[in-house]
């Protein structure tokens, strides 16, 4: 993953966005897209997420990542 920084994070899910609301605009018409893979080749697959993680989590992993600097303590 420490290939991609924050920009291609972002732009990868903007793209999963905007393929999802072509694909609902246009009628579920065609087969539902699919995400762009990961550079470390997981996925979560057709699961969805748990729970959803808190402002507080992402800052944390985004810092361990490198991708963000630490905040405040």
């Amino acid at each position: 993953m420490a290939d991609w920084d924050l920009h291609a994070f972002l732009l990868r899910r903007l793209d999963v966005l905007l393929q999802g609301a072509n694909w609902q605009r246009a009628g579920g018409k065609g087969s539902k897209p699919k995400p762009v893979d990961l550079p470390d080749g997981k996925g979560r697959g057709s699961k969805p997420a748990r729970t959803k993680a808190s402002g507080e989590d992402i800052a944390r992993r985004l810092h361990s990542m490198g991708l963000i600097p630490a905040g405040p303590t």
